[in-house]
């Protein structure tokens, strides 16, 4: 059961976050920008210094948000193992904090070509660097304090979506997607790209791991029930087509490793061992798709279904790429992931409406 944490509470220690994140944004700017006439983007500028002191003070606030709001409105949190705490915690503070810097970034380039050659006083400078650093604040406690399953899906799918297009955009190797789509995160395809895409897949495998942890704890709820039905009208294979919580907890853990280590070890130099996390990360995937009907009874036969055609969409997309020949490899992988990231979302958002109704 959730604690009486209000909305009120969450919107009251949002406002102090952005209060106290405004003031540090000034101090921060004021000190660095003394003397200044800073561009808006790019170098020493209004921008880099937004990213940096907002993304900074975001990580306090979600560190707040998550130890005295979330885990007071969410207590079955306070009971898991610390290090499942501690990893769902750096999960969530990662992804508010990456997304706020690339955010910003992005912002301020895009103000610094509509406004070319601009450049601003330190206390206009320091003005904008205070109202960033407290909306980062605001927007990353109250974001942390409702966190849930469908709510930190979404999250995780706008922070995917961001970095890996920002990365796009930072690639000097303009035609890397004729090898694949790993070579984003090569040396080759210059420094900028390099570190946003595999800092964008090291955050969203930490975050994948996160969301593990409240999707676990839906299904388990949801498997409770199930036990108790068949209990009262026992059926024959009951043994068998029965929730197993752990089962999917463990396979999106793998998943999520996969991930974090495909981030951590970039393609070149080390092709077969990139390789081989991508192929574990594939794999724990097909494994839910295949066994949709064994571990999630209880589910809307059209969930089946959709589990059932993204297993063969795969498969088609598969020979589309090694046996037709339609598109390289980048294209599959392309596609692969948005199959696989289209299935979690239905899947999250389907538990997430079958435990609203055990609850209504």
């Amino acid at each position: 059961m959730r604690s009486q944490v209000s909305k009120l509470d969450i919107e009251r220690h949002a406002l102090w976050a952005g209060a106290a994140g405004s003031v540090l944004g000034l101090i921060v700017a004021l000190i660095v920008f003394a003397g200044r006439r800073p561009p808006l983007a790019g170098g020493l500028s209004v921008g880099s210094v937004s990213a940096l002191t907002a993304g900074a003070a975001v990580v306090a606030a979600s560190v707040w948000g998550f130890r005295q709001l979330l885990v007071v409105r969410e207590p079955w949190l306070a009971d898991i193992p610390p290090w499942r705490k501690a990893l769902t915690m750096t999960g969530l503070v990662l992804v508010h904090s990456g997304g706020i810097v690339m955010a910003l970034s992005t912002l301020f380039y895009l103000a610094q070509q509509a406004f070319f050659g601009l450049d601003v006083d330190a206390l206009a400078g320091s003005l904008f660097v205070a109202a960033a650093t407290g909306i980062g604040c605001y927007i990353a406690l109250g974001s942390t304090a409702r966190t849930d399953a469908a709510s930190l899906a979404g999250v995780l799918g706008v922070f995917m979506v961001a970095g890996v297009s920002i990365s796009m955009l930072l690639a000097e190797e303009l035609g890397w997607w004729r090898v694949m789509f790993s070579a984003l995160g090569t040396s080759r395809a210059g420094a900028g790209s390099f570190w946003t895409f595999n800092t964008t897949l090291v955050v969203s495998g930490l975050v994948l791991a996160s969301l593990t942890e409240f999707l676990t704890r839906d299904l388990a709820r949801l498997g409770a029930i199930y036990r108790q039905r068949v209990l009262a009208r026992p059926r024959r294979w009951g043994k068998v087509f029965r929730p197993r919580p752990w089962f999917v907890r463990w396979c999106l853990l793998l998943v999520a490793a996969a991930v974090v280590f495909i981030g951590l070890v970039p393609v070149a130099p080390a092709e077969s061992l990139h390789s081989a996390f991508v192929r574990i990360a594939a794999a724990g995937m097909m494994v839910l798709f295949a066994g949709s009907l064994m571990l999630f009874p209880g589910f809307p036969a059209a969930f089946h279904l959709f589990s059932v055609a993204s297993l063969i969409a795969v498969v088609l997309a598969n020979l589309l790429w090694t046996r037709w020949h339609y598109y390289n490899l980048t294209g599959f992988e392309l596609v692969a992931v948005a199959i696989c990231f289209g299935w979690l979302s239905v899947f999250i958002r389907t538990t997430a409406a079958m435990v609203e109704g055990i609850e209504s």
